[in-house]
């Protein structure tokens, strides 16, 4: 399908990604109650689904969602996306919504509402522009503050991104690529999209708090244990960014990216960080292997694994 922008499991049909679509009276569309994962598809195989399964039912655990289907029908339809979009990589999105109320009022007691299950494929895309994939990213620490876990808990994989869309704007009009917010108290958290890193002292630090716990950022404390690098969740402030010896962000949406400028000041020599460099590399490297893959053809039904077989 090489015309396909994207394939969705929608009111329980595959269908092509613009034709699907949330009803104006389900709580995911007027009050983004839905919570959501993402996953990515490389050389035919997910990256860390178990993991990235997890997460999602600890969101929707914590919202009160029970998505409608089964474990295994939930990733075969998954799988089942990715291979009908037939892109050489992609982003397999899953997502539980709240579901209308009884009676299609926009309003009532959200314990009636039937739970909806969406899924979709896209094609794979990063958290930066691809040339600065190598050349390094540009930050902006935002005066947009992110939402506090004890208002939205940020564990949760949410839609709730009003804040990080302000900030998203704030870096933008600043000539960034993408945003960093503190928290309510002064401390990083994270990035829409990603978790942030600073090399120093020789080890690995990355903020703790008041942030989801990226998939990508428990891959990099294995890659660091790989190579012999201390890696540790602690405090950081806006100077500990822009004093670094080197920062990158780590996202689904790219992996390990490097960082060379916070707000207008050079990370380092203003070029990728040497460890930055080596994690990437080792990232890539190890997804090549199948390090923690999953074939897609292993979760799809019968007759979709034939067809993707002939």
């Amino acid at each position: 399908m090489s015309e396909s922008k994207g394939i969705a499991y929608c009111h329980g049909q595959f269908m092509p990604i613009e034709e699907a679509s949330v009803p104006i009276l389900d709580p995911a569309f007027h009050k983004s109650d839905v919570v959501f994962d993402a996953v990515t598809v490389c050389d035919g195989a997910f990256f860390r689904l178990d993991d990235h399964m997890e997460r999602f039912y600890a969101s929707c655990e914590h919202v009160r969602l029970t998505p409608p289907l089964p474990d295994a029908q939930i990733r075969s339809i998954m799988a089942q996306c990715a291979h009908r979009a037939g892109f050489t990589e992609s982003i397999v999105f899953v997502l539980c919504t709240r579901g209308r109320y009884a009676g299609g009022a926009a309003f009532g007691d959200p314990r009636t509402a039937e739970n909806e299950l969406i899924a979709y494929a896209v094609p794979f895309f990063t958290i930066v522009a691809e040339p600065k994939m190598k050349s390094g990213a540009h930050l902006w620490i935002a005066q947009n503050r992110r939402a506090p876990d004890a208002a939205i808990n940020q564990r949760c994989k949410n839609f709730n991104r009003m804040d990080l869309t302000a900030a998203h704007f704030e870096a933008l009009d600043a000539g960034a690529d993408q945003p960093v917010l503190l928290s309510t108290d002064g401390y990083v958290t994270e990035g829409p999209g990603f978790n942030v890193w600073i090399i120093r002292d020789g080890k690995a630090l990355t903020p703790g708090d008041n942030l989801l716990e990226g998939i990508t950022r428990k891959t990099v404390f294995d890659l660091c244990q790989d190579i012999g690098l201390e890696a540790e969740a602690t405090d950081l402030k806006a100077e500990d960014l822009e004093n670094a010896g080197e920062v990158f962000i780590s996202s689904s949406a790219g992996g390990v990216v490097p960082v060379v400028r916070v707000n207008d000041k050079p990370i380092g020599n203003g070029a990728p960080g040497i460890t930055t460099g080596r994690l990437s590399d080792l990232y890539w490297a190890k997804r090549a292997d199948g390090w923690h893959s999953i074939p897609v053809a292993d979760l799809l039904e019968p007759e979709e694994e034939q067809a993707a077989s002939a």
